[in-house]
């Protein structure tokens, strides 16, 4: 008998990853949600809008997933985030307010719904909602997307020690102790790294509730179909085209990428950024550096199929499923070991022991030097990229879910 799951889920985060997998293992019972576009006119005029808030909306459905099992708090979150942006509620206070309201409207929900046996929740939205699940016996397994309280005090302790201007801010005390009642309550925690295992070890949670599942990617036909190709030698003509595409943060390592680019500034070597900035633009101030700004799919996708090499020089991710969107358009990636094991060095990209400049300009240099390779790397990444599946994914969620039923483990 196949346990009857509800999952909690804020926003439209990694295209309904979690539901979906329950649904394709017949375990999914019901989704709750803040808001669910079912019609596909409302959809198509949503994605036409100016305003990208409104459009991101057309995000808010998965055909994989059906309407009747969706439990949505309809127009009172829409009005509730509303509120917020005319109130101008931005930065931690908003994040505050949007959780709770979250978890209050998702406990509403989950208490109409009396035959569930597991309930799934996503980190720093699943307390209340675990609180009851454990008062009724119903299992609670957690998604912590994250490696919690060490990456905030890890970006801590870079900005404290750089220069560079950040719009970065920490969490209220209260935001992690709130965390932590939500880890004692799961039953069972799966994250997507070894590295965010550690990190939650290491500030106390208990590790044999602690799972890793590695996030999936799905290669579409135009991944397969693009053929990659690169220069026998790089020079100012074309030079080495190195792409930076995510928030562009300490903690992704963007200042190493910067100090990088001055140090080579006479090299035949470029530096592209693409993402939300967290720093001063002026950092961007150097020669054979371009900022693109916040960019849609299509854009990302031409900047995957332009550049010779990703850069990834993270100090700390939950996973980084930019390896995977790199990777799946034959791009060899320089990574480091703070994010999910995706890179295999030298075979398919590069990983520093350490984010550090000296590595990054180390690597780049000896790819200057001996450019075959990265073709090399590059037709080794669709067949890695292939062993990160949904099925496996769905799989792997699905024997958390199974590993019994009741409250305690």
């Amino acid at each position: 008998m196949k346990p009857r799951v509800i999952c909690l889920h804020i926003g439209a985060r990694a295209h309904y990853l979690i539901p979906t997998s329950l649904e394709q293992k017949g375990t999914l019972r019901a989704l709750i949600t803040d808001s669910w576009v079912a019609s596909n006119w409302i959809r198509k005029l949503l994605a036409q809008m100016p305003v990208t808030s409104l459009k991101s909306m057309a995000g808010r459905y998965s055909a994989s997933i059906p309407s009747f099992k969706v439990h949505s708090f309809g127009i009172r979150f829409l009005m509730f985030e509303l509120f917020l942006r005319l109130t101008h509620t931005y930065g931690w206070k908003s994040t505050l307010l949007r959780d709770h309201k979250f978890e209050e409207e998702a406990l509403k929900k989950m208490k109409g719904i009396a035959d569930a046996e597991v309930v799934v929740g996503f980190s720093y939205t699943s307390l209340n909602c675990f609180e009851y699940a454990r008062s009724k016996g119903i299992k609670t397994v957690l998604y912590q997307m994250d490696p919690g309280i060490e990456e905030e005090l890890l970006v801590a302790d870079l900005i404290q020690k750089s220069s560079v201007v950040t719009t970065w801010e920490r969490a209220p005390t209260s935001y992690w102790d709130q965390w932590r009642k939500e880890c004692a309550l799961a039953d069972v925690i799966f994250v997507n790294s070894e590295w965010s295992k550690k990190a939650m070890i290491k500030h106390g949670m208990d590790k044999s509730k602690i799972e890793i599942i590695a996030l999936p990617y799905s290669i579409e036909k135009k991944h397969v179909e693009f053929k990659k190709n690169y220069p026998t030698a790089y020079t100012k003509q074309r030079p080495l085209r190195c792409l930076f595409l995510g928030t562009l943060a300490l903690r992704k390592g963007v200042h190493l990428v910067i100090e990088a680019a001055k140090q080579m500034v006479n090299c035949p070597i470029e530096f592209i950024f693409f993402g939300r900035n967290e720093i001063d633009l002026s950092e961007f101030a150097v020669p054979n550096i371009q900022y693109k700004g916040i960019v849609t799919r299509d854009e990302t996708d031409m900047a995957y199929q332009q550049a010779d090499v990703f850069l990834f020089p993270t100090f700390s991710d939950g996973f980084g499923l930019t390896q995977l969107e790199a990777m799946a358009w034959q791009l060899p990636v320089i990574s480091t070991e703070f994010c999910g094991a995706v890179v295999e060095h030298g075979k398919n990209g590069w990983v520093m022991r350490h984010p550090d400049v000296m590595s990054l300009v180390t690597i780049l240099k000896a790819i200057l030097v001996d450019p075959d390779v990265l073709p090399q790397h590059a037709n080794q990444c669709l067949d890695r990229v292939r062993t990160f599946s949904t099925e496996s994914f769905a799989s792997a969620l699905s024997e958390i879910i199974n590993g019994g039923q009741s409250g305690e483990l």
